[in-house]
């Protein structure tokens, strides 16, 4: 005799079927190209729900736009919508050598067209913080919200603000080797990268970092497969642009920001000084800042946080 399945059974099968159709259908990302002109293209990156606000997300250096993926596949912040992509030189992303802070604002433009879409919120973690501010200056109709994670200040300031003050001996030092010129980063990088690979975490993220890093490594890996193949670029070159940017003008005033701005500051960052944000906060109109103890470099654990404040304005 074939015993029936137990109701219970039949309703964890169902919650199983759902659970999966809801991962295949709004937490699966997709990769997709952007072109852009003169023959260069950038490589995106979508994920949530089609019929929810946009947010963009802008990675730091060096990086590729995987990681906002893995932030958003691992807190599934379904009110929102997730476009992230390479940033040029990185990735799957054509280089552009010698851009400039203010040259991330085409991108960002190219990537809203091909999407259709009129505005979204926009927000840059690290070495894309700069980014971000650098589009809601420079599309100031098209940026809902902007907020910048754990970003850094400019190499030059008003009130005495020094980029090189605060962060960890290894960040003084790229910042003071990128204002001798593009050599010197290029020979900080290869020390960087010949490194034991503990001993550079230990001097750029605190222990909580460290042990969040440790879990997301498998989802990354994941993820980096099933959407980015091996690029055909150096990660060398997009790294000496990129910090060459930050010791140049950006090419924007933070002072033309109107959109609602929030900076974030985790208060164990070992790589950017508090004194960053708050130097920012002050230079932007009605910006607002959040500092988080125990949080350091990485804010994978308060994404859904951010997200929630970046669509704030456009949920009904």
């Amino acid at each position: 005799m074939t015993l029936a399945r137990p109701f219970n059974d039949r309703g964890s099968l169902h919650r199983s079927s759902v659970q999966q159709s809801i991962i295949d259908e709004y937490l699966t990302p997709r990769a997709f190209e952007v072109p852009m002109p003169g023959g260069q293209t950038v490589r995106a990156y979508e994920v949530g729900p089609p019929d929810v606000p946009l947010v963009m997300g802008i990675h730091g250096t060096p990086s590729t736009g995987i990681g906002h993926i893995v932030n958003y596949v691992l807190g599934a912040p379904l009110f929102c919508r997730l476009v992230a992509f390479d940033r040029q030189g990185y990735g799957g992303s054509t280089p552009h050598p010698g851009r400039k802070v203010r040259d991330i604002v085409p991108v960002v433009e190219a990537i809203l067209d091909h999407l259709s879409a009129e505005k979204a919120s926009v927000y840059g973690h690290s070495g894309g913080g700069m980014l971000a501010l650098a589009t809601a200056a420079l599309l100031p109709n098209r940026t809902v919200r902007v907020a910048c994670l754990a970003g850094n200040g400019p190499n030059f300031g008003a009130g005495g603000f020094d980029y090189a003050d605060g962060p960890s001996p290894l960040m003084r030092e790229e910042i003071i080797q990128a204002r001798k010129g593009p050599q010197e980063t290029r020979e900080f990088y290869r020390r960087l990268a010949g490194m034991n690979a503990d001993d550079i975490e230990e001097q750029l993220y605190s222990e909580n970092d460290r042990r969040i890093n440790r879990l997301l490594a498998p989802l990354r890996e994941k993820i980096t497969q099933l959407l980015l193949p091996v690029s055909p670029f150096s990660e060398e070159d997009a790294y000496v642009d990129d910090v060459q940017s930050w010791v140049s003008p950006w090419g924007f005033d933070l002072g033309k920001i109107v959109a609602p701005t929030r900076i974030f500051y985790g208060l164990d960052d070992l790589q950017v000084a508090r004194q960053h944000c708050q130097w920012l906060r002050t230079q932007i109109q009605n910006a607002e800042s959040e500092e988080f103890p125990y949080l350091g470099h990485n804010f994978n654990q308060l994404m859904p946080h951010v997200f929630a404040w970046l669509v704030r304005d456009q949920c009904s």
